[in-house]
């Protein structure tokens, strides 16, 4: 359980946590994956969410999975036109709208983000482990805790 002196100071920064949809670089699901890899090859990021064209959440896809799969089957680029569904990490961790403070901190321990999903399965950005530790690290240089008079 988070201090509620904490909690509090973190989620005034809330608005500084979701990534909105339209403003992220997405996957289409039916892409195909030399498109994938093109698109992932020349970005900073090492996943990104898959979605359908109707934006529902899909899953997400790396370089990674592209060049394993590419090389299990020894396949050249030209080669590489499945549909990006046939290796998208489907299993991911995510969290909806209402989301805790708590979920979200736990969860971002093994993931880079966390997409944020509609009770319709509609894609609605994502939270960043980025966010929240410039949201930590705000708070960890915060004068107001912990000060001592004298």
């Amino acid at each position: 359980m988070i201090a509620a002196e904490f909690e509090e100071f973190l989620l005034a920064q809330e608005e500084t946590f979701l990534t909105p949809a339209d403003k992220l670089a997405v996957i289409i699901d039916s892409h195909n994956m030399d498109h994938a890899k093109l698109l992932l090859s020349h970005m900073t990021y090492s996943r990104v969410p898959v979605v359908t064209e109707d934006n529902l959440f899909f899953g997400t896809i790396g370089l990674r999975e592209i060049i394993q799969y590419q090389a299990q089957h020894e396949l050249t680029d030209d080669q590489l036109n499945q549909d990006v569904a046939l290796i998208a990490k489907q299993d991911v961790a995510r969290i909806g709208p209402d989301y805790h403070l708590e979920e979200v901190m736990r969860k971002l321990i093994d993931e880079p983000f966390l997409p944020v999903v509609g009770d319709q399965g509609e894609f609605l950005g994502i939270i960043t482990r980025k966010s929240i530790l410039k949201a930590v690290n705000a708070l960890l240089h915060h004068n107001g805790f912990g000060e001592q008079t004298v």
